[in-house]
């Protein structure tokens, strides 16, 4: 059985006429993603593998978490087309991971964030910042992901 954390970004604040893909952490943003980090070093399964947006809240929000996990940040796997992205593609993404990695992580958006994880546990879900859901796939690889193969194992708000 594989694990995969669905994590949306921290927050960040939006800015009048800036670019959307470089707007940063707000303060709150990553103080929630350190305490998420710190909560997930404690006693839930560690990832072996992190996929993330390339859009800087996001990538943040990976790094911070991934240095509370003790995880090699710089073997993060950042993608700009997860910016923003829908449940499909954010979903071809996860199952191009490597078999071999039992656990990842993936950092993004919404709405396809929460849209991913309604589709694969059956459950109505709607992210708000730096909320983690940690689903059991009930599948035996990453290619055979698809509606209802999932179930919540964890559901973290900060």
């Amino acid at each position: 059985m594989k694990q995969l954390y669905i994590i949306r970004h921290g927050d960040s604040p939006f800015l009048q006429g800036g670019n959307d893909f470089d707007r940063p952490l707000s303060e709150m943003g990553k103080y929630d993603a350190i305490n998420i980090g710190l909560h997930l070093n404690e006693d839930y399964p560690q990832p072996s593998y992190i996929l993330s947006s390339a859009a800087k809240r996001a990538i943040t929000t990976a790094r911070i978490i991934g240095a509370e996990l003790e995880f090699d940040t710089t073997t993060i796997t950042a993608k700009k087309e997860l910016h923003n992205a829908s449940m499909q593609i954010v979903m071809q993404a996860i199952i191009n991971i490597p078999e071999k990695h039992d656990c990842a992580m993936v950092f993004g958006h919404n709405p396809g964030l929460s849209a991913l994880a309604s589709y694969l546990t059956g459950e109505n879900f709607n992210m708000g910042t730096c909320n983690t859901v940690l689903l059991n796939v009930e599948t035996d690889t990453w290619n055979e992901l698809s509606k209802d193969t999932c179930t919540v194992k964890h559901y973290i708000a900060p």
